[in-house]
């Protein structure tokens, strides 16, 4: 999978800034930015679990209500686009 991301001549610079500060970095850019990327993803993640962690059981009562919900309609959805395929064939 390959990702890209646009980025206007501030940022742009601000990235090479970034990369002169990993000059003894020993893989390549692309290693450097993958490395970057899923730091950045877990530390969304270790941060998403501290907030569910300090939910109360209601709230996460409340929540696992919301997404059964929303799961279940989107599985009626599939449900419903697959009947309609079977009767246009």
């Amino acid at each position: 999978m390959k990702i890209y991301i646009k980025l206007n001549k501030t940022e742009t610079d601000g990235w090479n800034n970034i990369k002169k500060g990993f000059d003894g970095f020993p893989g390549t850019e692309d290693e450097l930015v993958k490395m970057m990327f899923f730091r950045g993803v877990n530390a969304f993640m270790d941060d998403l679990k501290t907030q569910v962690d300090e939910l109360s059981e209601e709230e996460k009562a409340e929540i696992m209500k919301e997404v059964e919900a929303g799961k279940a309609e989107s599985e009626s959805k599939v449900s419903e686009k697959e009947a309609s395929d079977e009767t246009d064939s």
